[in-house]
C-alpha cells in the first residue's frame, strides 16, 4: 500500500517549517504502517532535504509552491517540490567567501540524483529518499 501527501504553500518562509513537520509526520505514519521504526537520522535527513528544496522554491520562485510525498515501499519516499519559476537550478562551486547556495549539493549527498522537470506552470524537483529500518 502506498501512502501519499500533497500540500500547497503560500511561499512564505513559514512554509519551510510546515514542510519539515509534514515530512516528520509522514515518516511516522510510514513507520507505523510499514516498518518497525525509521531511525532518527533518516528522519532528520529527510527533513533537511525538504527544507532545502522548499526554501529554494520560496526564495527563487514567485507565487505558490507545493510538496508531494509518496511512500514507494522498498524504494523509499519520493519527494517532489514544485514552484512557478521556469528555468533550471544550478549548483554552485564551493567558494569560502560566499556563504550559502549549496542546498542542491546537500540534497544530492543525502538522496543521490535529482530530477528537474519543466511543467506548464514552472518546474518540479524530484528526489528519492532511501529509508532504513532500525533494528
Amino acid at each position: 500500500m502506498e501512502l501519499q501527501v500533497d500540500e500547497v504553500y503560500d511561499a512564505t518562509p513559514s512554509c519551510v517549517q510546515t514542510a519539515r513537520h509534514t515530512m516528520k509526520s509522514f515518516l511516522a505514519q510510514v513507520g507505523t504502517e510499514h516498518l518497525a521504526r525509521i531511525p532518527a537520522d533518516t528522519v532528520s535527513g529527510a527533513q533537511l532535504v525538504v527544507s532545502e528544496l522548499v526554501t529554494n522554491a520560496v526564495r527563487y520562485a514567485d507565487g505558490t509552491c507545493g510538496m508531494n510525498l509518496a511512500y514507494r515501499g522498498g524504494h523509499g519516499v519520493e519527494i517532489t517540490v514544485w514552484d512557478k519559476a521556469s528555468g533550471s537550478l544550478t549548483a554552485r562551486q564551493w567558494d569560502p567567501d560566499c556563504p550559502g547556495g549549496f542546498g542542491l549539493e546537500i540534497v544530492r549527498a543525502i538522496c543521490g540524483p535529482l530530477t528537474i522537470t519543466p511543467t506548464d506552470h514552472g518546474k518540479q524537483i524530484c528526489v528519492r529518499m532511501p529509508l532504513t529500518q532500525a533494528a
